[in-house]
């Protein structure tokens, strides 16, 4: 069996350099492809070789199975490795593969098939001996069930039910539904998601197992028949089905459990012929009975915990077996050392119900003490186009709650940049007691929404901010020292800075003392910034000071109309605008807004409202769908719609105008 030489990364970002990275001490050539929004991507930098696949911006370019075939055969790749997502989990794509005498990394189209749609990867199952979820589908490959017999069928197995997408994973077209009363709004959501997702809306439904463990087994298979697997990770934070925090071992699995459940994933293997790396997931529910849920027939966003505690390369593993090479581990071979985490570093905005976030790398410094898996650097850009994921962090410690610490500490130590994201909130569930105790489930990060979201107080980074741009203001009028630091006089500035943090104006007065500055207005108090140092590094501004007695380091980078400032060991970073530099206003909470802007870059997927409408506060207007994600755009205020100037399909840019609404003034009688 021919070895492979020369392998195609038919993804982008960072699993392509995490696939990059164990090809080359193999001796592999490696190519890379990229739409024209990624030509200055890390990925394409570190290749051998890089082709153009699309224009930019296009979310399709990565699924043209046909180009990935062209360029792949062009640039004289023997095989292709689909990292994850994109068409990673694609029947079609296999068999384009196998059509073009191209090795795919990874298993038969007809394993992918069979485990790509959810009722018929259940059916293997259950015929398997593998233990399942009570449930409902149609026994047709291309026929989705009427919404009467979905609800009908719901009433049989009993509320709550979950709707889940027959295609696809990653939590899209997933729904639970509570009572028949919200289930065809649910459902209608779930197809609609499905539809944008994979192109196919059919849905299956299954008993709702509540606040359960996600377990899911990691597993190898070689061309030869012999495999194993590799133990468990816990999954079970997640938010809309979306995994935020894996690690491994699982706290609620006990050698006896882990045995069970890994035969259990190796009946599977065997019942598919599956070759490769793949994970079989199941839910663990709290008397200790676990249900098969699905298998994902490719290398995961998590895989990093398990050779964290394996030692084991599993994408090099992956290379090998496609190469057909015996897979030499033995089940007695795999032991586990130690724990291990990770939190998924993404581009959304927490405080803002995770809105997905944009915008340019100002700074990027990853803990230096934790593996992190990322394909960020200072002057990249963050777009619109592609999952909001940017890095992987994980940590090893020799128990889980070390681990934890150590999670905590590294999000601490992150420093990025330019737009918000989720380190705060990863940094949150890493140190909650709850979390550390290890008795929880899927519900965990609601059931704790209110600790792991609640404002950030800024004091001492908003006086940091005012100090910067007072300093800025007066050394363009000659009124300060050219430096930050050895002041010999105190000088106030003329007037307040006006100021807007948080989306909140604020009038700050600014003094310059003997050790630093004093800042008058921040919060309702006074800060004291003493024993002042300021010095750059890679474009930011490193500040040592005193704020109140307290010494704290702080980047500071100018953006715009203002300043970004992250403190150490607190991964949120603070944006204040100079509304005295740009004479805005900001408007005040509460008042009445008459355009709906686009919060973000997307497509709109729906429209709900028409012209004439009379709208409640909490009304859907919009779903827009951005970062593969659907999000529900609502009214803020009772309102009447006037003007409607989207449609379902049109792509929307940030801060784009989609509707005018107007007042309703009640009258007096």
């Amino acid at each position: 069996m021919p070895r492979i030489k020369k392998l195609l990364v038919a993804n982008r970002n960072e699993i392509a350099r995490r696939i990059l990275r164990a090809a080359k001490p193999l001796g592999l050539s490696t190519v890379a492809v990229y739409s024209e929004a990624d030509v200055n991507a890390m990925h394409v930098q570190e290749a051998d070789e890089a082709y153009c696949i699309g224009p930019a911006p296009s979310l399709d370019s990565y699924l043209r199975i046909d180009k990935l075939i062209d360029t792949a055969l062009k640039a004289g790749a023997d095989a292709i490795h689909p990292g994850y997502g994109f068409v990673s989990e694609s029947p079609a794509f296999a068999q384009a593969c196998a059509d073009a005498g191209i090795l795919l990394v990874g298993p038969t189209p007809q394993a992918i098939a069979d485990m790509a749609d959810k009722a018929r990867a259940k059916e293997i199952a259950q015929q398997a001996g593998l233990p399942c979820i009570p449930g409902f589908s149609v026994n047709n490959s291309e026929t989705n069930a009427s919404v009467a017999d979905l609800m009908e069928a719901a009433q049989r197995i009993g509320y709550p039910v979950m709707i889940k997408a027959l295609a696809g994973g990653g939590g899209r077209g997933m729904r639970l539904v509570n009572s028949e009363a919200e289930f065809a709004s649910q459902l209608h959501s779930a197809q609609l998601e499905a539809r944008n997702a994979f192109n196919d809306d059919r849905v299956m439904l299954e008993k709702a197992i509540i606040n359960p463990r996600h377990i899911e087994i990691q597993v190898l298979a070689d061309k030869h028949g012999h495999a194993v697997h590799l133990g468990e990770r816990d999954c079970s934070v997640q938010r809309r089905h979306q995994k935020i925090v894996e690690e491994a071992p699982s706290p609620a699995v006990n050698a006896k459990l882990r045995a069970e459940m890994g035969e259990a994933a190796l009946k599977l293997v065997h019942a598919t012929h599956y070759v490769g790396a793949g994970t079989v997931e199941f839910l663990l529910d709290a008397h200790g009975d676990f249900y098969f849920i699905e298998m994902n027939t490719r290398l995961q966003v998590e895989h990093g915990v398990t050779e964290a505690i394996t030692g084991i390369d599993l994408v090099q593993w992956q290379l090998r077996i496609a190469s057909g090479e015996h897979l030499t581990l033995q089940q007695s071979d795999i032991n586990f050392t130690g724990h291990a985490m990770q939190g998924r570093l993404c581009a959304e905005d927490p405080a803002r119900d995770f809105m997905p976030q944009t915008g340019p790398v100002l700074a990027w410094q990853s803990d230096p003490h934790s593996r992190c898996d990322h394909a960020l650097e200072v002057g990249g850009e963050v777009s619109p186009w592609y999952d909001s994921l940017l890095a992987k962090v994980i940590v090893h410690a020799e128990n889980r709650v070390a681990a934890c610490e150590k999670l905590a500490d590294a999000f601490g130590r992150t420093v990025l940049v330019g737009f918000e994201h989720n380190a705060l909130y990863l940094q949150r569930i890493a140190n909650h007691p709850v979390f550390q105790g290890g008795d929880f489930g899927t519900g965990f990060l609601a059931a704790h929404a209110d600790a792991l979201l609640k404002p950030q107080v800024f004091e001492d980074e908003c006086a940091v901010a005012a100090a910067f741009l007072a300093f800025e203001q007066n050394a363009m009028q000659g009124a300060w020292p050219s430096a930050l630091s050895g002041f010999s006089s105190t000088r106030a500035l003329p007037r307040p800075l006006k100021l807007k943090a948080q989306g909140k104006p604020q009038s700050v007065k600014v003094s310059q003392t003997l050790q630093g500055y004093q800042v008058d207005g921040v919060g309702g108090q006074l800060v004291q910034l003493a024993h002042w140092n300021c010095t750059m590094l890679n474009g930011s501004s490193l500040v040592k000071t005193v704020a109140n007695g307290r010494f704290a380091q702080y980047t500071v980078i100018f953006s715009g109309n203002g300043v970004w400032v992250q403190r150490w060991l607190n991964p949120q970073a603070l944006y204040v605008e100079d509304e005295t530099l740009i004479g805005a206003a900001a408007l005040a909470e509460g008042v009445f807004q008459p355009l709906v802007s686009s919060p973000m870059n997307g497509k709109i997927t729906q429209v709900l409202v028409q012209p004439g409408q009379q709208l409640q506060p909490g009304d859907v207007l919009v779903c827009l769908e951005a970062m593969k994600m659907e999000h529900r755009i609502t009214a803020k205020t009772a309102a009447i719609v006037e003007q409607v100037y989207v449609k379902a399909g049109d792509q929307m840019k940030l801060k784009q105008t989609m509707l005018q609404l107007g007042q309703i003034h009640n009258k007096q009688t």
